[in-house]
């Protein structure tokens, strides 16, 4: 779920990914998995606060963080060299 979390977060921007520099990608890259690790460790926080019968567990956690990791990956590799494809409309 969190690869395709991260994935999909990083395909909203993927026109200024592309049109930007390599510092702007990184930057992308790197929030897009920050936001995948915090929302991961909340989810976590409130099953174990709030939901009764539930329980967080660190193992799920980490599970969230290679999901996430994995979906920039994957979107780094696929769309890294964007301005090539054959199809510009595909960025639009």
């Amino acid at each position: 779920m969190y690869l395709g979390f991260a994935y999909l977060t990083l395909w909203g921007y993927r026109k200024s990914f592309m049109e930007r520099g390599k510092s702007y990608r990184l930057k992308a890259l790197w929030i897009t998995l920050a936001i995948g690790i915090v929302y991961g460790a909340l989810t976590e926080i409130m099953q174990e606060t709030f939901i009764p019968g539930r329980v967080g567990s660190l193992f799920d956690w980490i599970a969230d963080i290679i999901g996430s990791v994995l979906g920039v990956l994957f979107f780094y590799f696929f769309h890294r060299d964007g301005n090539k494809s054959k199809n510009e409309a595909y960025y639009k």
